[in-house]
């Protein structure tokens, strides 16, 4: 997923570090960065809070507080705040340390300039497993983030919480997590709605389907989106759930497509003429499709190499001029700080 990244900063000084943390981010690809020296705090704020970006303030705490305190909705949807003083001696996730990743991005900031990062959530100070941390950093969305709260304070307790999932766990759960079917509070993986093993449960569920995409050229983007989602409707699967879209590399330049991605913030794979021959013999195929794109199948065979050739839940659904095909990743649950 890639990130908008915003070094704010008011002063001569905080230009002069502001620079040098951008300098040091540049060549990370999952960031857009942005530098700027602000006025209209107010105004400027207001305009990339709701967007979900990141906001890196380079100044005294009490700027920040002040600028977003009337923005505030809730721990799942506000975005990250750091502050970083001007000296560069101190790095201070301010808001959203775990859901927006606040806490991850001022360690790594804090390392580039060997500064000192103050982490001062819970789960962080005590050096315990953070769910809400580990489903954002591993691609899980959260149903009941209510239940964020529950499962934190009995972990930070040494009390067990239960975990029971319908995919293959890899790796051995942290501590306090016991992998068991039911109980009093547990965390299900599935995607399952109505599934509650646990009296209270916290539900997360994986990225796991694809969606590949065929269309004709300049399809409006109204259309695609309209189908995508009375597409997801019918299958039951929530566009948070979505882990890619995928199509052929003639329609990577696709504008409704594009459009699509970035109105979801879904990534976006596309694949050659050859990766997707080598599929033909498995999905059924359309000559017309062939003529035109130089392959009989493009939204099934793109679904399924996405899924890393996982199982197609719904085959190629055709609208005019588009068709869509579901995939559905054979997910593994990973509970080690290294990517799945």
């Amino acid at each position: 997923m890639i990130h908008d990244l915003f070094l704010m900063f008011f002063t001569t000084n905080g230009e002069k570090l502001a620079n040098r943390i951008a300098e040091q981010l540049c060549e990370e690809q999952q960031l857009v960065l942005h530098c700027k020296r602000v006025k209209k705090l107010g105004e400027y704020i207001d305009s990339i809070f709701k967007k979900n970006h990141i906001l890196v303030f380079i100044g005294a705490a009490g700027i920040a507080v002040r600028a977003v305190a009337p923005l505030l909705q809730n721990k799942m949807k506000d975005p990250a705040v750091i502050v970083i003083d001007e000296a560069g001696r101190y790095v201070i996730p301010l808001l959203s340390g775990h859901v927006g990743r606040a806490n991850y991005f001022a360690e790594k900031i804090a390392t580039l300039i060997n500064a000192v990062p103050i982490l001062t959530t819970a789960t962080d100070v005590n050096g315990v497993f953070a769910i809400d941390t580990f489903a954002v950093e591993k691609g899980y969305d959260i149903i009941n983030p209510k239940m964020i709260k529950e499962i934190s304070s009995q972990i930070l307790h040494g009390r067990n919480v239960g975990l029971t999932s319908e995919f293959k766990i890899t790796s051995q759960p942290p501590e306090y997590v016991v992998i068991k079917n039911k109980g009093r509070v547990g965390i299900y993986i599935g995607t399952k709605s109505d599934y509650k093993p646990f009296t209270r449960t916290l539900h997360l569920v994986p990225k796991c389907f694809h969606v590949g995409i065929g269309t004709v050229r300049n399809i409006s983007f109204q259309k695609l989106n309209e189908f995508f989602l009375k597409t997801l409707k019918e299958q039951n699967i929530f566009v948070e759930w979505i882990g890619s879209l995928s199509s052929i590399n003639l329609k990577q330049n696709e504008k409704a497509i594009l459009d699509l991605t970035n109105y979801y913030n879904i990534p976006f794979y596309t694949y050659s003429v050859e990766e997707l021959r080598r599929l033909e013999k498995r999905f059924s195929c359309s000559e017309f499709v062939r003529s035109t794109t130089g392959v009989g199948n493009v939204c099934e065979s793109s679904a399924y190499l996405a899924s890393k050739r996982g199982k197609i839940i719904m085959g190629k659904t055709a609208s005019t001029g588009i068709t869509l095909a579901i995939a559905k990743e054979n997910w593994k649950i990973n509970f080690n700080k290294s990517q799945q």
